[in-house]
């Protein structure tokens, strides 16, 4: 019960953080935004925690690189798709990445009712192919990319929850994760547009240190459930925030909320419920 608390509350976290990305005009400088935040805190913690172990270092390199493809192609599919057709879309590929990882590589038992629940979700999310969702449809040329976005989600949540397993440390792994990962995009921004990135922070300072706290804590909520539960149903709990985005983006930024998308959010409500009841 305590790890599925922390997955919905992560959840909604994700849910927020890509609302205002995906709002926000100047994405890049968003992502770097947040990951500014996210070093300032990896810098402050770094020295009360312990140094990852030798074993895990390989699987926290792998999940860092993921994690920066995940952002670069995020950036990009959100310039041409609905946050509620996008996000849907990359999520609800992820837990069945994960899923197939853990059965084949992890030997993490599931029962079939688990298996079952985390298959629906990526059903509901097929829903969205249809006439785009009933908003605007995501140009073919997107798929691959937003496919490549499911892949690295589904990925590094993985070899995350295989770390995890390996060191039972959430915080300290997510500290040294985090230097690993999050200093490119402020060094390209602070490159490529330093001035508008010193604009952005003097007049969005909150906005951004908004995102940067809410992707914090999502991820750690998130590795805190892995460590407690089955990484595969941690996974597969965590695309409510599908549900959310959807709802987001209908409200905020006027999306349509077509029966496709309806229908998605009812499969991804009722895989969870099977996972867990």
């Amino acid at each position: 019960m305590v790890a599925t608390s922390l997955v919905l509350v992560a959840a909604l976290l994700h849910a927020t953080w890509n609302t205002l990305v995906k709002f926000s005009g100047e994405r890049l400088l968003m992502i770097a935004s947040m990951d500014s935040v996210a070093l300032v805190f990896a810098f402050a913690m770094v020295a009360f925690v312990e140094v990852p172990p030798a074993q895990i270092w390989p699987w926290l390199l792998a999940s860092a690189l993921c994690e920066l493809l995940y952002r670069f192609l995020l950036i990009q599919a959100y310039k041409v798709g609905d946050l509620g057709l996008v996000y849907p879309l990359m999520r609800g590929l992820s837990p069945l990445v994960v899923l197939a990882l853990t059965l084949v590589f992890a030997g993490e038992h599931l029962s079939g009712q688990q298996i079952i629940g985390i298959l629906l979700i990526p059903c509901g999310m097929a829903c969205l192919l249809w006439a785009g969702g009933g908003g605007d449809r995501l140009p073919w040329s997107m798929l691959p990319v937003v496919a490549l976005i499911g892949l690295c989600i589904g990925c590094y949540t993985w070899l995350d929850g295989q770390a995890i397993r390996r060191w039972a440390h959430p915080l300290d792994y997510l500290v040294w994760l985090t230097l690993a990962c999050s200093l490119p995009f402020p060094m390209i921004a602070g490159v490529a547009r330093r001035g508008p990135f010193v604009t952005f922070w003097r007049t969005q300072w909150k906005l951004g240190l908004t995102v940067g706290v809410c992707v914090l804590l999502s991820y750690a909520l998130v590795l805190w459930a892995m460590h407690l539960g089955s990484v595969a149903e941690a996974a597969a709990l965590r695309e409510v925030s599908v549900i959310l985005v959807v709802l987001m983006g209908m409200r905020y930024l006027k999306e349509p909320f077509g029966g496709p998308r309806l229908l998605a959010c009812a499969l991804v409500l009722v895989g969870m419920l099977v996972m867990k009841l």
